[in-house]
C-alpha cells in the first residue's frame, strides 16, 4: 500500500478468501481488494491501486506499445489537450457495457471509467491486469491488434 491508508474501506485477516492469489488485486462486492502486510484491504469504491504490483505508474497509455519509431519527427499534428476518440476504445467500451463492466459514455475516450472497467474484465477473465488495452486483452475481446503506422 506504500504507506497510503486514505482509501481503505475495510480490512480482513490473511485467511479471508484463501482461494485468492495474494499477488494480485481482486474485485468483490463493488470494490478492489489487495493483500498487504498479512491482511486483505478493501479499497474505496472507484479507487484502484495502480501502484500495486504488477501495475506500473507510467502505464497510462491505452495500448501496451510505442508505435512512434521516430520520436523527434515534428510532422505530427500538435496535441491541443482535447482527447480524441479511438474506434478500438469505442468497440471495447461497447463490449464492456454489454457485459456489465462499464456504465459510462461510449465515446471512444480511454478515461478512468474505461480503465477501471478494463481492469475488472481482465481480473474476471484471468488476464494480466494492466488496466490498459494490451495485446492479450484485445485478443480476448476478439479485436484486431493495432498496427504501427
Amino acid at each position: 500500500m506504500n504507506g497510503r491508508t486514505d482509501h481503505i474501506a475495510e480490512r480482513h485477516d490473511g485467511n479471508w478468501h484463501r482461494d485468492w492469489d495474494r499477488r494480485h488485486a481482486h474485485f468483490d462486492h463493488d470494490r478492489f481488494f489487495v493483500f498487504d502486510n498479512g491482511f486483505w484491504f478493501g479499497l474505496d469504491a472507484g479507487f484502484y491501486p495502480w501502484d500495486y504490483l504488477p501495475y506500473y505508474a507510467d502505464d497510462y497509455y491505452p495500448y501496451d506499445y510505442y508505435a512512434d519509431s521516430q520520436p523527434n519527427d515534428s510532422s505530427a499534428p500538435v496535441y491541443n489537450g482535447a482527447p480524441v476518440a479511438d474506434p478500438t476504445v469505442t468497440a471495447v467500451q461497447t463490449q464492456l457495457t454489454q457485459l456489465g463492466y462499464y456504465s459510462g459514455p461510449v465515446d471512444g475516450i480511454f478515461g478512468p471509467l474505461t480503465r477501471d472497467a478494463v481492469a475488472k474484465y481482465q481480473i474476471a477473465k484471468h488476464l494480466d491486469v494492466t488496466g490498459s488495452l494490451s495485446a492479450q486483452t484485445l485478443q480476448a475481446f476478439g479485436l484486431p491488434q493495432p498496427s504501427a503506422s
